[in-house]
């Protein structure tokens, strides 16, 4: 019966031996039994492809003068599929708010002072969001980078004033 676990001599049980694509196996401890783990055989339908990424780097450090009636954009890719890396927006003031938008949405909208501040993530490299330098600095960092599949923008805003802002964004487009 396929379902019925058989052993094969090597303190290894297969389920399902008659479907040859598809083989699970348990493998046991001999001494008391216990499972140590499970090995999956696959067949070639379950195969895949990674994905490579190009890695980009672009920067204005001329400086972008933001207003206080509308979001400038600092960066925005429409077109492709990809990984967001690291995003570094630096200014002389803190008066001014960042917003990350993946694939449309708005992920994130946070001023300077409040992530500093209020929350706390002032020169917090140990996390994912911080400033830095009197909460003039904008760092985005994620472990793992966060996906897009179609679209990111990262924008920013006065809060007072033209505050003028230079950036650099790294991220990963599908090859």
């Amino acid at each position: 019966m396929a379902d019925t676990p058989i052993h094969d001599g090597r303190d290894v049980h297969i389920l399902h031996p008659t479907d040859d694509n598809r083989k699970v196996s348990v493998i046991v401890d001999p001494n008391d039994g216990s499972i140590e783990r499970l090995a999956v055989q696959l067949g070639e339908e379950f195969s895949f492809q990674l994905q490579a990424f190009t890695p980009r780097f672009d920067f204005d450090v001329a400086g972008v003068t933001l207003n206080t009636s509308t979001d400038t954009s600092l960066k925005s890719i429409t077109t492709t599929t990809g990984k967001i890396d690291f995003i570094a927006i630096a200014s002389g003031t803190s008066n001014y708010e960042v917003a990350i938008k993946i694939d449309g949405v708005e992920v994130l909208r946070i001023e300077m002072g409040e992530l500093g501040s209020d929350i706390g993530l002032a020169n917090a490299t140990n996390v994912p969001l911080w400033v830095e330098t009197a909460n003039k600095n904008f760092r985005f960092s994620p472990k793992q980078g966060v996906d897009f599949t179609d679209s990111f923008e990262v924008l920013a805003k006065a809060l007072t004033g033209t505050p003028s802002v230079t950036w650099l964004v790294n991220y990963r487009e599908a090859a």
